[in-house]
């Protein structure tokens, strides 16, 4: 009779859970055990905007509920924290002091958010920051007494937040050490529309100045630039980017660079060990995003179950979550080399990138139609026709 195999997965994010679905999917017997030191079961990380706007409750962010996990046959242990991992003898350790042995392991750890190297910002009491829930409502109960609130990055995350916070009636203004907003996702005429419909919902920015320290000494009392320049105000919250969460991969062993490295079947550099989502590295990249986190889960969970799958990343697609704007920007949107189709009228900027007469990339702004449908144009590469029939 075979013996029914034992998998371990630490980290209950889209990863994890990804992974574990999978898992069961081709293995009908095997034991699924996900452990995380989280309270909180599986939630849509991604719509945590919206909760911390006060347009929904945690509830209803929540991805699954009991009875998915009795009917999938799924061990989930929160509140559980995993303090060593022993790959010689494929034994974790917990908190507590108790173990458990597994046959095949997934660290699906995360990542946390990063504080940039600015005096002051890591023990003053106003510095926020934002990955989950708990951080949600911490930035929510804080900013109740304060009328301003500034948001130290302008990513895809940093506007969101601000506009979240302006939802809440704050005065919110977006700091940003590059001189334009998102410059790996927009070119310089559409970062200026973009911005022009951001300040007229509300939102002030600083652009292209760098922090150089958060003054006070217990509490925040404002932010001094690198010119002397200071900016009074109470609440600042984090989106400067993530940190891959590398402590119990360090412990296991296994290769790690500026992530987890791990090969196209998620496989890490021991034998039995995989990893995936926001915690690792493939082929230089680190990825740090929703979708790709639940794809490398899904390839995670059939290696384990010893079904061949390969991780094959199609070029990254990015949308701002920001109601009544439209806004994407996807695959190669690199100008050199490329023949670029433009739009840019009656609210709607367009931008296609074309190589070799198929679309490789795109920027819409204003268009909610094409946007719904240029992620499978740059997926398929499509043909130039397709850009020919959006401007008839």
């Amino acid at each position: 009779m075979k013996e029914r195999s034992e998998y371990l997965i630490i980290g209950n994010g889209i990863a994890g859970i990804s992974a574990a679905v999978s898992l069961r999917n081709k293995d009908s017997e095997g034991k699924i055990t996900v452990v995380t030191k989280s309270p909180k079961p599986f939630y849509y990380r991604i719509r945590l905007i919206e909760y911390l706007a006060d347009k929904t409750e945690f509830e209803k962010l929540v991805g699954y509920g009991e009875g998915f996990y009795l009917d999938k046959d799924i061990d989930v242990k929160l509140d559980m924290e995993v303090t060593d991992i022993d790959s010689k003898n494929k034994k974790v350790t917990f908190e507590d002091g108790s173990s458990v042995e597994y046959n095949k392991l997934l660290l699906a750890t995360g990542a946390r958010p990063r504080y940039p190297n600015i005096k002051g910002i890591k023990e003053k009491k106003g510095v926020l920051k934002f990955r989950g829930v708990n951080d949600s409502d911490e930035i929510a109960n804080h900013v109740e007494i304060c009328k301003e609130v500034a948001v130290l990055g302008g990513g895809l995350l940093g506007i969101e937040t601000a506009f979240s916070l302006l939802n809440l009636g704050k005065k919110v203004t977006v700091i940003e050490t590059a001189p334009r907003l998102l410059p790996r996702q927009l070119d310089e005429e559409g970062s200026r529309i973009l911005q022009k419909i951001l300040e007229e919902k509300g939102i002030n920015f600083i652009l292209g100045k760098n922090v150089e320290e958060i003054l006070g000494e217990d509490c925040v009392k404002g932010i001094k630039f690198g010119d002397g320049e200071v900016f009074q105000v109470k609440s600042l919250v984090l989106s400067a980017g993530i940190t891959p969460r590398l402590e119990l991969a360090e412990s296991a062993g296994v290769e790690i660079n500026r992530g987890i490295v791990v090969n196209e079947y998620m496989e890490t550099s021991i034998k039995d060990i995989y990893a995936a989502g926001d915690s690792i590295e493939f082929q230089g990249t680190l990825y740090g995003l929703w979708i790709p986190a639940k794809e490398q889960g899904d390839v995670a969970g059939s290696n384990m179950a010893g079904e061949k799958s390969k991780y094959n990343p199609i070029s990254s697609e990015t949308r701002l979550k920001v109601s009544g704007i439209s806004f994407f920007s996807g695959g190669n949107i690199e100008p050199m080399g490329a023949h670029i189709y433009k739009y840019n009228k009656e609210g709607i900027y367009r931008k296609f990138f074309v190589r070799d007469e198929k679309i490789v990339g795109a920027i819409l702004l204003g268009d909610a139609k094409t946007a719904m449908k240029v992620g499978g144009f740059i997926k398929n590469r499509e043909s130039t026709d397709v850009i020919y029939g959006l401007y008839e």
